[in-house]
């Protein structure tokens, strides 16, 4: 009888250090996903400072202006090297139509961050500071800057429903 007794009380530490371990893990899976949650939402006002940097270059600007924009999305590009969704597509119009080399582009999700910079530099040097181009910017779903298009000349910009944007 007493080797019973000992025995359901072993039995019985046994389950309730396995409800505690049970009751730990929860807690902590718990306290995991909110952590995680609030580390991919971004607040409004951190989404609108992070745009500020580049919506100030909106509409019609001068080629220096363009490439300020492109030096900023340069310094970005390292400064967010692991967050894609913080470095924009950019496309450029770079002179007229009839150019046969009419565009070109730095898109982040498919390259690597130097990849991205040197799409970037090369847009950069096709900039000419004596024309003016006209800058447009389309948005993903929580907000961020996704793509921005510079266009020649502001009476026939590239429309900037002709790309295929990301989306998160």
């Amino acid at each position: 009888m007493e080797n019973a007794s000992k025995a359901l009380l072993i039995a019985g530490a046994i389950l309730l250090c396995i409800l505690i371990i049970a009751i730990g893990m929860y807690i902590y899976n718990s306290a995991e996903s909110t952590v995680t949650d609030s580390m991919d939402t971004l607040s409004t006002q951190e989404i609108e400072a992070f745009n500020a940097q580049f919506t100030v270059y909106e509409g019609v600007q001068t080629g220096s202006e363009i490439k300020a924009l492109i030096g900023r999305l340069i310094a970005n590009a390292d400064t967010y090297a692991e967050e894609e969704t913080k470095q924009p597509h950019v496309y450029i119009d770079t002179m007229n139509r009839k150019n046969a080399n009419y565009y070109c582009e730095a898109r982040s999700n498919s390259w690597s961050t130097v990849n991205y910079i040197q799409g970037l530099s090369t847009i950069k040097n096709k900039v000419d500071t004596k024309h003016e181009y006209c800058v447009e910017f389309s948005y993903q779903r929580n907000g961020l800057i996704d793509c921005i298009v510079i266009s020649f000349s502001a009476e026939n910009p590239i429309p900037s429903n002709s790309y295929s944007y990301r989306q998160y």
